[in-house]
């Protein structure tokens, strides 16, 4: 990263959750193309497939490392809240629970997702690319991935005029639209979960207290029951 900035908490938490929600989108889309892959019926789709997902994993495989990086430059307590897991790929809507998009898609709506995507994804890039200094490994690293993104792209279109020769270019364009809506909403919904567990966990922990005091204060000795008939205890009385 850029080492003429001065980073504050806020900069570094910003900093680390774009990586950390590239990764998980990397890491979804290599996920979903062996899906598609195990899916196909042709063994060049198959093949293509394969190669797609291959690169993003490797993507993923190299944000990971990238985040690792500047994590520990951090420090452990931040890192930690940054930590890559993949069972948040569902919470944070880079996979479904009711299946992969090969599954629930027809394929020339699959082959739209892949073509508007990629594009997105390339967009997103050229914002990250920002976090770092220029000559850096990591920027050579991203600059790289960028390409991926855009041969993924070339060969959807491909694909489509291939294909879908009668599909028209007006029609890709809604694909892309409604997957930016998509990615805005995705931004939302972990922006206001953010803003949500600032205000609940201070409420939390304050009942938690109010509720530790209460039974601080409570006399225990009278719950004591050993040696006792439980058949004179009042009915009233908390056994």
């Amino acid at each position: 990263m850029n080492k003429t900035l001065k980073l504050n908490k806020e900069e570094e938490n910003r900093y680390l959750n774009i990586l950390n929600e590239t990764l998980s989108a990397e890491y979804g889309s290599a996920l979903e193309m062996l899906a598609a892959c195990k899916l196909s019926e042709k063994d060049t789709f198959a093949y293509g497939y394969f190669q797609h997902s291959k690169d993003e994993y490797n993507h993923s495989k190299t944000f990971y490392s990238i985040l690792g990086k500047y994590g520990r430059k951090f420090g452990e307590e931040i890192s930690r809240k940054y930590r890559f897991n993949t069972n948040s790929l569902i919470a944070k809507g880079y996979l479904s629970r009711e299946g992969y998009l090969i599954e629930t898609m027809k394929l020339k709506d699959f082959i739209a997702y892949v073509y508007t995507n990629e594009l997105l994804a390339r967009d997103s890039f050229e914002g990250i690319l920002k976090l770092f200094k220029k000559n850096s490994n990591e920027r050579d690293q991203i600059s790289q991935i960028m390409s991926d993104e855009l041969r993924h792209h070339g060969l959807a279109e491909q694909h489509f005029l291939k294909y879908y020769p009668k599909l028209q270019p007006w029609q890709l364009m809604i694909y892309r639209f409604r997957e930016s809506v998509k990615n805005k909403g995705r931004k939302f919904y972990d922006k206001n979960l953010k803003f949500l567990d600032k205000i609940l966990t201070p409420l939390y922990y304050s009942l938690a207290f109010i509720a530790g005091k209460i039974i601080y204060l409570i006399d225990l000795d009278q719950f004591q029951r050993e040696g006792k008939n439980l058949m004179d205890i009042k009915s009233k009385s908390i056994i």
